[in-house]
């Protein structure tokens, strides 16, 4: 008996996975940026679904936003 197989090309077009990994990408952010209270650095943390920055020197959080989907 043969197992069927699935080829990629003809489950999802090649346009459609292009489009996916582009969405997918996820922006560039810096792991480390200048507290804009004390001046000293603030590195990136996270949450179970929130990116934000902290200053350790001054306790100073600074939160991202996720752009919604268009």
């Amino acid at each position: 008996m043969v197992e069927p197989t699935l080829e990629t090309e003809k489950v999802m077009p090649s346009t459609m996975k292009a489009k996916e990994e582009q969405e997918n990408q996820v922006p560039f952010l810096e792991q480390e940026i200048e507290c804009p209270r004390c001046h000293d650095s603030m590195m990136l943390c996270s949450d179970f679904d929130n990116l934000y920055y902290v200053c350790e020197e001054c306790d100073f959080c600074l939160y991202t936003i996720k752009k919604s989907a268009l």
